[in-house]
């Protein structure tokens, strides 16, 4: 029988060869097996092979482009992300994992207010209705947020704060629009449970209420100086929803948890079915027709684009059976691409204007506000938190 310095020895030499052979096992599988341009799970392009020079290969910059390379191109990748995900809150009861957090109200992201970024968005909403006002035209500007949802789940440390939020708006811009509280008007239910991005059926109740009793979109909550004159008002709208198919949020494949999907619903019927829409071409300045629910996008890499194509500069909807010439143009980001639609039985036109992609100082070619419109600057937390991308 060998002695036990030999056993020793093959045990050593075993351990050696095994973990040669996962190590190099690995590293032929991932020569192989190519990963992704763009990680569909978690909608974001994966990180490429840095280029390696010579006096650059030791550098610190190049280590860490080639930490992150290897941790995107890693073979099974979205399994183990799953395998950590489960061990995370399953195994360790961790209450998020990278600021992710799932629970009985579904998944979403704890970010805390930066205040300073904040500050920036009420200055550029003030700068650009300044500029409405100069008009000296009568058109009645409002604003309000979109609060992260994590405040409906509780997850409150260190994530987004709505009352400082609302103080930090309103130092800049109360007595120059009138606010509109809608963090009171929504709850947890209100928000798709695997993405950041409301629901649009569900806004019908507290969120259509709580525009309607400030602007008088459909007469039941409308302002006095509105409502006086006896003007035609816009019913309450009644339409039905319609389902699109199941939904898997943004969140979902950034937790890489097993999570049950959204189903995603558009409404339809009513004003919505006769109104026309047109979208602005950056690449020619006109505007073209299309549809306001764009269901080839919902099989795309975001779903949600489903609502007015998603990412546009500017958006007209008019309503040609509209009780009375009334405008809107709503200063939005993503979230108003399901609410705008809601709105269309109370306008005979709807603008909506992203200033994350057209800059404000090049509206006037393309906006020209009407005698008597409302202005709405609405903007969620995320923009509130990133507001160097309005321009």
């Amino acid at each position: 029988m060998p002695g036990t310095a030999a056993i020793a020895r093959l045990r050593h030499i075993f351990a050696i060869v095994a973990f040669c052979g996962i190590i190099g096992g690995f590293f032929a599988l991932n020569r192989i097996v190519r990963p992704p341009e763009i990680s569909a799970s978690e909608r974001r392009p994966l990180a490429t092979m840095p280029e390696l020079s010579a006096s650059g290969a030791l550098s610190a910059d190049f280590m860490g482009e080639f930490e992150d390379f290897a941790a995107d191109s890693f073979a099974f990748r979205d399994a183990l992300r799953s395998v950590r995900a489960l061990a995370a809150f399953g195994l360790f009861m961790q209450t998020d994992k990278g600021g992710l957090y799932y629970g009985e109200s579904g998944a979403g992201k704890i970010e805390k207010l930066d205040e300073a970024s904040v500050a920036q968005a009420a200055q550029k909403i003030a700068a650009t209705a300044d500029g409405i006002a100069a008009l000296g035209r009568d058109i009645s500007m409002y604003y309000s947020f979109v609060p992260d949802k994590s405040i409906y789940a509780g997850r409150y440390l260190p994530g987004f704060d709505a009352g400082e939020a609302r103080r930090a708006l309103g130092a800049a811009l109360d007595g120059r629009l009138e606010y509109i509280d809608l963090a009171g008007a929504l709850g947890a239910g209100d928000f798709y449970r695997t993405d950041l991005h409301w629901d649009q059926p569900k806004l019908m109740g507290g969120c259509l209420a709580a525009l309607d009793a400030a602007m008088g979109l459909f007469g039941s909550g409308a302002p006095a100086a509105a409502g006086g004159d006896g003007a035609a008002r816009a019913p309450f709208p009644a339409y039905a929803p319609r389902v699109a198919g199941d939904f898997l949020g943004v969140y979902a494949g950034q937790l890489a948890l097993p999570i049950a999907p959204d189903a995603m619903a558009y409404m339809t019927g009513g004003a919505l079915d006769e109104a026309t829409v047109s979208y602005l071409d950056p690449q020619t300045g006109a505007m073209r027709d299309g549809p306001m629910y764009q269901l080839d996008a919902f099989g795309g890499r975001d779903p949600y684009d489903l609502f007015l194509g998603g990412a546009q500069p500017l958006i007209a909807i008019d309503n040609p059976g509209a009780p009375a010439q009334r405008e809107l143009y709503l200063f939005r980001d993503s979230f108003s691409s399901s609410l705008a639609p809601l709105l269309v039985s109370a306008y005979s036109r709807i603008v909506l204007i992203d200033l994350r992609y057209i800059d404000s100082r090049a509206l006037p070619q393309f906006v020209d506000y009407a005698e008597g419109s409302d202005v709405l600057f609405l903007y969620s937390s995320q923009i509130l938190n990133n507001a160097s991308v309005l321009h």
